[in-house]
């Protein structure tokens, strides 16, 4: 998958940003970037889609981590020209960009006020341990925010992202049919809002650390799985009750 990635690298946002544009994801971005404060770190932050909506008035440092260098090569020219055009007070002061993988960020616990995730789920390899990480790097009381594609409330779309599934992970390195909630659900992390258009595909979550990692993990070693055959726990369930 970053083989893909590096590949796209130099005309992903003439790709997509009419596509953006036209589904109202560019609107989300900036939705996902103005909750952001403090010291914000970025994973899965590609070109950096997301640096013109953040706030310079909240954002004391903005942490850029991808693990494509190509992807932050680009980022790298789009701020310098930005701040070349519009001058260094549009823009957030410190930004710095990091090349590193999601899934074992090179980060000290509890380092950042905000931690923000824009499509990086979809291509993960293994998601769970990407959110555990960005649990890890936020401060107790942090947001955690999420703009990512989703599985579909509607029937008939989810069927055809199933369909789609292998050929879009093949084609961009994605999978636009994960269970967000599930992902959510699992996270340790209060809700504070969802927003999901275009029939659930797209969803853009707001989360706080309201509960310790320790909570999380303790949460995941001590999940046990039922490895009986279907009939056994038919038997078992049949046996419960009362006298």
């Amino acid at each position: 998958r970053r083989a893909i990635v590096d590949r796209m690298a130099a005309t992903y946002d003439n790709q997509v940003h009419a596509d953006e544009q036209s589904t109202g994801v560019l609107e989300l971005r900036r939705a996902l970037a103005l909750h952001a404060s403090g010291r914000v770190l970025e994973v899965a932050a590609g070109t950096g889609r997301n640096v013109d909506y953040y706030d310079p008035s909240r954002t004391s440092e903005l942490i850029l981590a991808d693990a494509s260098e190509p992807m932050l090569q680009v980022a790298a020219l789009k701020i310098a020209k930005r701040r070349a055009l519009v001058g260094g007070k549009a823009c957030v002061a410190e930004i710095k960009l990091v090349v590193c993988d999601s899934e074992a960020l090179p980060f000290a616990d509890g380092s950042f006020d905000t931690v923000v995730d824009s499509y990086g789920l979809c291509s993960y390899e293994s998601p769970g341990t990407a959110v555990r990480e960005m649990i890890r790097c936020c401060k107790p009381g942090g947001a955690l925010l999420l703009l990512e594609r989703g599985e579909s409330w509607l029937p008939p779309l989810r069927l055809w992202q199933l369909y789609r599934r292998r050929k879009d992970a093949k084609r961009c390195g994605s999978v636009l049919n994960r269970d967000m909630h599930s992902l959510v659900q699992d996270s340790g992390l209060k809700v504070v809002a969802v927003t999901r258009r275009r029939f659930g595909t797209l969803q853009l979550v707001l989360l706080t650390k309201t509960n310790p990692l320790e909570a999380y993990e303790a949460k995941v070693r001590n999940a046990t799985v039922d490895t009986r055959l279907p009939q056994q726990q038919q038997h078992s369930a049949n046996s419960e009750g009362g006298g």
